[in-house]
C-alpha cells in the first residue's frame, strides 16, 4: 500500500507518536463496505470517536478501551474493506501508552477524505479498528467501531453495535452443613464458557475472594467459616463487557453446626437425654488398598488400586423427634510415608457408597458415587449415606467400595491419606 508521510503531532498528554509517522490514505479502494464476518477477536464498540457524528470537514479524535499486548510499540486506527485491504486513518500512538489501555490520538485526515479515498463516495459503512503492531505491516486487531456515511458526506457512529451476551453464574453446592474447621469448597460455573473474567465470592457486603482471570469454573475454599449460617454469592466480572455481561449467582448456604464434632474414629452428637442419642463409630484399622498396578494405554496410562472403606456404624435412638441424619466423608492428599515432599491429590480417590446393614425399617440410603479425579471430588465433603427426616432409627452400617487412580510418574513408595468421616445427627438427607 502506497503511503505519504504526515507531520507527526501529539494530541493528548503522554502520547508519543511513532518513528514511522502517520500515513495518509492511499488511492481509492473498490468497496469499503463492512466485512462480513467481522475480523476475529475484535471488541466492537470499544473504539470511541469524538465527535460521534458530523460532516466531512470533521477530523475526529479516538480513544480505545483495550490495551495492546505487552511488547507492542505502535498502535493506530485503520479502516478495512471487503477484500481485507487496510488504510491508516489516524496518527500513531507508541510505547507504554498503547500497552496501558484507554489511549488515543487524532485522525490524520478529515472524514470527507476518508469517504472519497477509502470508499466509493456513496452512502456506505466503514469499519474502523485499532491495529496493535511491533513494526510495519498488520499486527493484532483490538477495539473497533462501525461508522455510517450518507451520500452527502455526513456521518455518524453506527447505533446497532452487537449487544453484550448474557452470562449465567451458578454456585454449587446450593447448601451444606459442616462441622467447625471443615474445608468448605464452593464452585462457581460461568456460561457460556467463552466468557472470560474474574469471579468475586461475597458474603453480604464482604468480599471473601476475587479469583484470577479465567473462564468456565472458579473455586473458593476455606476452613475459616464461623459457627452459624453463611449466605455466599458469586459474581462474574466480565473481562470484555462489550461481548459478555456480568452475572451473579443465587446464594449458597453453608451452615457451620456448633453441635457437630468430627473424628476419624468416633463422633457423638449431644441431644436431650430423654430422646436417646445419635452415635457414630468407625471400625478400627487401616484401609489397605494393596499394591497399585499400571492400567490404561497411551496418555491414559496410570496407576490403579481398589479397596473398601472400614464400616461406619450408626446408632440413632432419638425416637421422639426422629430428625433423620447424614454421614459425609472428606479426604486429604496422599503423602509418601517416608518422604513428605512427595504426594498426589486426594481427588484421585473415588467411592461407591453402600448400605452394608440396614436398620430394622430398611430406610437408610447410600450416597451418590464420586468418580476418581472428579473436581473437587472427595476433597470436598461428600455424602456416604443417611436417612430422611422421620427415618433412620436403630442400628445400621455404611461402607463404600474405593477406587484410586493416580499418575504413572508417581515416585515409588507407600502413600497414606486421612479420610474424615462426619456424622450430622441433625441434618437429614434431602
Amino acid at each position: 500500500m502506497k503511503t505519504t508521510s504526515l507531520q507527526r503531532r501529539a494530541v493528548m498528554a503522554g502520547v508519543v507518536l511513532g518513528a514511522m509517522g502517520a500515513t495518509l490514505l492511499a488511492p481509492a479502494i473498490a468497496d469499503a463496505q463492512v466485512p462480513s464476518p467481522l475480523p476475529a477477536g475484535i471488541n466492537l464498540g470499544g473504539l470511541h470517536l469524538t465527535p460521534t457524528s458530523g460532516d466531512g470537514s470533521v477530523v475526529p479524535n479516538f480513544v480505545a478501551d483495550s490495551a495492546c499486548a505487552a511488547g507492542t510499540n505502535l498502535a493506530n486506527v485503520n479502516t478495512i474493506d471487503l477484500a481485507g485491504t487496510e488504510q491508516t486513518v489516524s496518527n500513531n500512538v507508541s510505547g507504554a501508552v498503547a500497552v496501558g489501555g484507554h489511549f488515543g490520538a487524532k485522525f490524520n485526515t478529515d472524514m470527507a477524505t476518508v469517504q472519497a479515498a477509502a470508499g466509493n463516495g456513496t452512502a456506505e459503512s466503514f469499519l474502523f479498528l485499532v491495529d496493535c503492531r511491533t513494526g510495519a505491516g498488520h499486527g493484532t486487531y483490538t477495539d473497533a467501531v462501525i461508522v455510517d456515511f450518507a451520500a452527502d458526506g455526513t456521518w455518524q457512529v453506527h447505533a446497532d453495535v452487537q449487544p453484550a451476551a448474557d452470562t449465567t453464574t451458578t454456585l454449587a453446592p446450593a447448601s451444606q452443613t459442616v462441622a467447625p474447621g471443615t474445608n468448605v469448597t464452593l464452585t462457581a460455573t460461568v456460561s457460556p464458557a467463552a466468557a472470560t473474567g474474574t469471579v468475586e465470592f461475597k458474603e453480604g457486603g464482604t468480599t471473601l475472594l476475587t479469583t484470577p482471570a479465567g473462564s468456565g469454573t472458579f473455586t473458593y475454599s476455606t476452613t475459616a467459616l464461623t459457627n452459624g449460617s453463611h449466605s455466599i454469592t458469586a459474581t462474574f466480572h466480565s473481562a470484555n463487557t462489550a461481548a459478555y455481561k456480568d452475572s451473579t449467582s443465587s446464594a449458597a448456604t453453608v451452615t457451620v453446626a456448633s453441635d457437630t464434632s468430627t473424628a476419624t474414629e468416633t463422633i457423638q452428637v449431644a441431644v436431650p437425654q430423654e430422646q436417646g442419642v445419635f452415635t457414630m463409630t468407625v471400625d478400627p484399622g487401616v484401609v489397605d488398598m494393596g499394591t497399585a498396578h499400571l492400567t490404561g494405554t497411551g496418555s491414559d496410562r496410570h496407576f490403579h488400586a481398589d479397596g473398601n472403606l472400614k464400616n461406619v456404624n450408626v446408632s440413632d435412638g432419638r425416637d421422639q423427634t426422629i430428625p433423620g441424619w447424614s454421614v459425609t466423608g472428606q479426604v486429604g492428599n496422599f503423602t509418601n510415608t517416608t518422604d513428605a515432599t512427595k504426594s498426589f491429590s486426594g481427588n484421585s480417590l473415588g467411592w461407591t457408597p453402600a448400605v452394608v446393614q440396614q436398620n430394622a425399617a430398611g430406610n437408610v440410603t447410600a450416597g451418590a458415587a464420586v468418580a476418581t479425579n472428579a473436581s473437587p471430588g472427595l476433597t470436598s465433603a461428600s455424602t456416604l449415606g443417611g436417612a430422611k427426616a422421620g427415618k433412620g432409627l436403630g442400628d445400621s452400617k455404611l461402607g463404600a467400595a474405593l477406587a484410586l487412580d493416580f499418575p504413572k510418574g508417581t515416585t515409588p513408595g507407600t502413600y497414606a491419606a486421612t479420610i474424615t468421616i462426619t456424622g450430622l445427627g441433625g441434618t437429614p438427607l434431602a
